[in-house]
């Protein structure tokens, strides 16, 4: 059983847009040089943080899917992996690894917006046409792009890689869309406000252009057993709020410290960080629901700590399955999404 917290009469809380950019190295807040194992190229600056706490409502208590004949045959495996720790060396980059290629200016016609848009796309090491892979769409933070996830500082490509050379992960394609749908012309001058808006239409353009381009120009499986999105603050409100939305063709859903406006929460009210996305987590049937869904913040997190713990609550509440876990002494920052990255790569598309 869960240990849930009252979230729902927490204090509100007051977001600021400039504080909120997420993704690799954005907060320059490192733990420190980790001593380097023999034959590593180079270092990855990553931070550490212990787990605090974990909460695990699984599928068998989930009256979502429990008893279900309707559900894939295995369902639920990835809920069976309570280890939320990571290896020592599992960001470091070494010499004798192969890490994919990332090409970060994919294009491809955005019919939501009237005009092209870009993305990153990193293909696994070895990738052949003849053979085909699934897919995780890897969201930013506020007031970022699909650059994130290729400048000198990151990590996504370091951890991946070392995880696919480990055999601790499933050899994917990670699609890294820029969020911002919108004309790129007001992107520059685009307030708060106007961003959010813009973001939040990124599922039209998930749904109607940038998959199907992705389907259509890789070796990709399709349906929602080989389709994964996972987010960074307002990167994980998308991914949650997506995950849900577009159910019958995502099946595992990450969300890293998600900002309010997935659904309905007392924090920020009166202000477009509370603009719902939906009403509720809502499942159409238990076949829709998802093989693995991931909540993570830091214990110290000042902005996304409590709408996370609330989103934690209600799923709770409504029994779907979903793991939660905190990382003690983190803030909004790399940590997190370092160690949710590895557990979401860890256990996706293995049931």
């Amino acid at each position: 059983m869960i240990n849930k917290t009252d979230t729902k009469r927490a204090v509100p809380l007051v977001l600021t847009a400039a504080l909120l950019l997420s993704g690799c190295g954005v907060n320059g807040t490192s733990a420190g040089q980790n001593q380097k194992p023999d034959g590593v190229q180079e270092e990855t600056q990553v931070q550490t943080a212990e787990v605090k706490e974990v909460a695990i409502l699984s599928t068998a208590e989930s009256r979502i899917v429990a008893d279900s004949t309707d559900i894939k045959a295995g369902t639920g495996i990835a809920y069976q992996d309570t280890d939320f720790s990571t290896p020592e060396d599992y960001f470091y980059k070494y010499s004798n690894v192969d890490y994919g290629e990332i090409d970060d200016r994919v294009t491809y016609y955005s019919s939501t917006i009237g005009e092209d848009k870009q993305c990153g796309v990193l293909l696994p090491p070895g990738y052949d046409t003849s053979k085909k892979y699934p897919v995780v769409y890897l969201l930013h933070g506020f007031g970022g792009d699909h650059f994130d996830w290729n400048r000198g500082d990151c990590y996504v490509q370091d951890i991946y890689g070392n995880m696919l050379a480990n055999n601790t992960a499933v050899p994917a394609i990670v699609v890294m869309p820029d969020m911002y749908t919108a004309p790129a012309d007001t992107k520059e001058t685009a307030d708060g406000e106007q961003k959010r808006a813009a973001y939040d239409k990124l599922v039209y353009d998930l749904e109607n252009d940038l998959m199907p381009y992705i389907e259509s120009h890789y070796a990709v499986k399709t349906g929602r057993e080989n389709t994964a999105i996972i987010g960074t603050s307002q990167g994980g409100t998308e991914a949650l709020a997506i995950g849900f939305l577009l159910q019958d063709k995502i099946g595992y859903i990450g969300s890293l410290a998600p900002c309010p406006g997935v659904i309905p929460t007392p924090y920020n009210e009166g202000t477009y960080w509370n603009t719902p996305l939906m009403d509720d987590f809502t499942i159409e049937s238990p076949a829709m629901a998802p093989y693995y869904l991931q909540l993570a913040a830091g214990t110290t997190d000042p902005w996304c700590l409590e709408p996370t713990k609330y989103y934690e609550n209600v799923l709770t509440d409504e029994q779907i399955a979903h793991t939660y876990y905190l990382l003690d002494g983190a803030g909004h920052e790399d940590s997190v999404w370092e160690n949710g990255l590895y557990q979401f790569f860890k256990r996706i598309f293995k049931q």
